[in-house]
């Protein structure tokens, strides 16, 4: 019997242990989290264990409210003890989830703490852990650095200011804190009020009065260009069903103030204009050598009683079930055509759709970049040893996956870190499976450059930009 989450944790060969000592102490490259670059730059010392871990981790939540656990100690007004004891008492519950792993990990290699947690030892973990927190000083800039972290990319609305990631250019030099321009709001017509709240906010920061889609265009033009010069290198977007039917700018007009007069759109208009913006994004990202993140495949706010009382974003998101394969490849080539596809990352939420998403990627490869168009790494309820291991199995079949740009946290806790060095074993003990069976040659040199280029180095030169971005050194 294997030791409980030794140093040789998921690591089944001596060619895992091997490979994965060339990955444990790479940097980070975050190119998507959900982390505040106000709160990177507040630089606040965290309080608690209870806070820092569970404030804003809806991967908690989830396996707080599946054990039974009461809203109140999940996100409610219970003190940061009493959900920390609540979501102690749940953890031991939770076999095979990968948020205990992901705990346990982030136990040990912040607090040094390697017992269990579990409701008995509760009030010991927490007393040790907040002598830990206070006597290292931690806060986001310490959690990051402590993390080897050297650029992350927060998602971000086009009307957002983006001054605390300028203020961090200048004063936070161990990590490029930098945007990622996340349009949902102005792709979401369905949605009428938030549409046209959108709508008033990009017009009145651009200086426009948008009431036709070409209008639009140049507001959002305006912002592309303002991120860009913030130091944007990423798109992201939530596509949870393409349907490709690109129409006129006319007619983009006229379903844009038939939304604005609250009158309801069909199912044909609303797709019209979703991909017909999305067309033209994506021309844009091109133009500025972005790379477009598409997370496909979410079925968003499924219980609307609890989003209505604790909002969205909480945990009540699930796994959609879309046709996607057809429509994307339509939407990729009319792009192609145009040579305007920019660098794609896929990300699947539902399993079924890796070898789609690994396939039609391999169609639209280009001499521009190794591996142009990415299938992303295994993505929410997908980053779970299982999910990860099928992923991986996916590109390695019918992709090149020397070239994978890696893990990513899509996190909004400065804790979730070890989910890389989660990803980075469960890599290794993949690629030490082929060798061992001898269907990889046993060439440490060769496996060395290719878990290191994994891990770390692919993903830095996949986003750099043709004017550079300077992440890595040699």
């Amino acid at each position: 019997m294997k030791p409980f989450m030794d140093d040789d944790f998921l690591l089944d060969s001596e060619t895992a242990i091997q490979l994965f000592s060339f990955a444990k102490d790479l940097p980070i490259v975050d190119y998507h989290c959900h982390l505040s670059a106000k709160e990177i730059y507040d630089d606040k010392q965290f309080s608690s264990i209870g806070s820092l871990w569970l404030d804003h981790d809806h991967y908690k939540w989830r396996v707080m409210r599946a054990h039974g656990v009461s809203e109140n100690f999940v996100t409610g007004e219970a003190s940061p003890y009493e959900k920390f004891y609540a979501f102690a008492g749940s953890l031991p519950y939770a076999i095979g989830n990968p948020v205990y792993h992901w705990s346990m990990l982030e136990l040990q290699r912040y607090f040094d703490i390697y017992e269990p947690l579990s409701e008995a030892n509760a009030q010991k973990v927490w007393t040790l852990a907040n002598s830990i927190i206070a006597e290292r000083a931690y806060s986001p800039r310490s959690m990051i650095e402590l993390s080897k972290v050297t650029m992350l990319c927060t998602t971000e609305d086009p009307c957002a200011d983006l001054s605390y990631h300028a203020l961090l250019k200048n004063e936070f030099v161990s990590c490029s804190v930098l945007p990622a321009f996340r349009p949902d709001r102005f792709l979401a017509i369905q949605k009428a009020e938030p549409y046209s709240v959108a709508l008033e906010e990009l017009g009145n920061l651009t200086g426009a009065n948008i009431c036709t889609y070409g209008h639009l265009k140049e507001a959002l033009e305006k912002r592309i260009d303002f991120f860009d010069k913030s130091g944007c290198i990423a798109s992201d977007h939530d596509i949870n069903l393409l349907v490709f039917d690109p129409i006129s700018d006319s007619l983009m007009t006229a379903i844009m103030q038939k939304s604005l007069t609250g009158a309801s759109l069909t199912f044909k208009e609303v797709h019209q204009y979703r991909s017909t913006l999305l067309l033209y994004l994506a021309q844009s990202y091109a133009k500025r050598d972005w790379a477009m993140e598409m997370h496909i495949g979410c079925n968003r706010d499924q219980n609307m009683k609890m989003v209505r009382s604790v909002g969205e974003a909480c945990g009540y998101d699930s796994v959609g079930d879309y046709s996607i394969a057809c429509d994307l490849g339509l939407f990729f080539n009319a792009l192609e055509e145009e040579g305007k596809l920019p660098k794609t990352i896929l990300f699947s939420l539902n399993p079924k759709d890796n070898w789609v998403l690994a396939a039609l990627a391999n169609t639209y490869q280009s001499s521009e970049v190794a591996s142009k168009m990415q299938l992303g790494a295994a993505w929410w309820m997908q980053d779970h040893k299982y999910g990860m291991e099928q992923q991986l199995l996916a590109l390695a079949n019918t992709g090149v996956l020397g070239h994978f740009i890696g893990m990513l946290t899509d996190s909004r806790s400065f804790l979730s870190y070890p989910r890389h060095e989660y990803f980075r074993r469960i890599l290794c003990n993949f690629i030490g499976q082929y060798v061992e069976k001898g269907e990889y040659p046993n060439d440490i040199e060769v496996l060395k450059v290719l878990v290191e280029d994994i891990c770390y180095k692919n993903v830095v030169v996949y986003f750099q930009k043709r004017r550079g971005v300077g992440l890595l050194d040699s």
